[in-house]
């Protein structure tokens, strides 16, 4: 019997039906396919299907040929599948996270935000693990095109610090490495629960309630003691910054998570005076401190009146200095558009604002841990247990006879996931 001679595109066709059996059905993303990872860097499950199929190359130039052509044509498939709408250019972070799976391990599939095609922050599938496809979870990819880029820097140098610091989320990844297929440096963080904005948007009157902010006071308080007592300065108070706990997770109902340390800074709690250079005015311009405006070097102190700031946007929806074009700001250093060039700065706007206004409608320990805030001294330890004990005698006082807030029910009744 004279032996089979198998053609190049039958050989294609063989290996492409092997790698699409082990496909598992248990696993059916909508949009993504059966499989999240790629014929280059096959999941477990698919890499020991393919094994025999890889051996054969070693000895048939017909099956090296047809893998080299499956995995090149398989590349494109791959690309244009787990993107709806790319950026047409190729030196675009957002095209270049999708070009390959990240670190061998991590397939991008979502965009949460991008900036000057240079950095970028994207939901991917970890199918890293043992069961491969069929056992990906969600997790939160930060990535820049260049190691240098100054919130690359801050943001792995703070995770280093904060180490566990509770209510922060730690690394997948130590630091943020290098993804040669994609040139990108990219920092793997777990994925937490929606943001304080997005249960925001979703409440009727698109405002927090008293024991809802209360809770969020109390929360913080403890989010920033932990972070100042190792060295750090958080500086990205928002909305947005703030998340719940992971769905599932065993946490409380009432944790929150502080995210994004893009903006944060070493804390010098042996400098008796702020530095006498000037630094970069970063950040968010509603919830930035007076002095962060100025390029003032932060202590505990401007982590603690930014946070007073979110807190009164959480009651009332906006701040005395919201105006078209400040909401979505995130450097001061940013020249406004033309059309604002007369508006006043949001610093003036600040320090003309008195507690009476800022905290109008809510209780007296608003007032008072304002107070408190405003008397700082620079790098001066805050009473953060007074503090927290205020805003703790308020909430018991209002949850008598109540269950203690949970995020997640409140999320669930306004509709969030449908």
């Amino acid at each position: 019997m004279s032996p089979v001679t198998l053609s190049p595109t039958s050989v294609e066709r063989i290996v492409y039906h092997v790698y699409d059996i082990s496909c598992l059905p248990q696993f059916n993303t909508p949009g993504c396919g059966k499989h999240v990872c790629s014929p280059a860097t096959p999941c477990k499950v698919a890499r020991e299907l393919l094994a025999p199929l890889s051996a054969l190359r070693l000895v048939a130039s017909s099956w090296n040929t047809a893998v080299q052509n499956f995995r090149q044509a398989m590349r494109e498939t791959f690309f244009s599948r787990v993107e709806d709408g790319y950026y047409p250019h190729p030196w675009h972070i957002n095209t270049r996270v999708r070009k390959a799976v990240l670190l061998a391990r991590y397939r991008v599939f979502r965009t949460i935000q991008t900036e000057a095609g240079s950095r970028g922050v994207y939901v991917a599938y970890d199918f890293g693990g043992s069961a491969g496809c069929a056992g990906a979870c969600e997790v939160v990819v930060k990535a820049w095109v260049a190691a240098s880029d100054f919130e690359c820097q801050r943001e792995v140098a703070a995770y280093r610090a904060l180490g566990t610091c509770p209510g922060v989320p730690a690394p997948r990844v130590a630091g943020a490495l290098h993804d040669p297929l994609c040139d990108v440096h990219a920092l793997v963080l777990p994925k937490l629960g929606p943001t304080l904005e997005d249960l925001r948007a979703l409440l009727p009157d698109k405002r927090f309630d008293t024991r809802m902010v209360l809770t969020v006071a109390i929360q913080m308080i403890d989010r920033y003691r932990n972070i100042h007592a190792r060295g750090l300065v958080h500086s990205g108070i928002k909305p947005g910054n703030i998340c719940l706990a992971p769905p599932g997770s065993a946490d409380a109902p009432s944790m929150l998570y502080a995210i994004d340390f893009g903006f944060s800074s070493a804390l010098d709690a042996n400098a008796p005076l702020p530095s006498a250079h000037r630094i970069d005015a970063v950040g968010n311009r509603r919830f930035m401190s007076v002095f962060a405006h100025h390029g003032i070097s932060q202590s505990q102190r401007d982590d603690l009146e930014s946070l007073a700031y979110l807190l009164s946007y959480l009651f009332h929806a906006r701040l005395p200095w919201d105006s078209d074009g400040t909401a979505g700001a995130r450097s001061h250093s940013r020249p406004p558009p033309a059309k604002q060039q007369q508006q006043p700065h949001v610093w003036r706007v600040k320090i003309a604002t008195p507690a009476a206004v800022l905290f109008r409608d809510m209780d007296a320990c608003f007032h008072e841990f304002w107070r408190d805030v405003k008397g700082l001294a620079y790098a001066e330890v805050p009473d953060y247990d007074g503090m927290r004990a205020r805003f703790s005698a308020c909430l018991m006082a209002l949850e008598e006879g109540k269950a203690p807030i949970s995020w997640w029910d409140i999320w669930k009744e306004v509709g969030g996931g449908r």
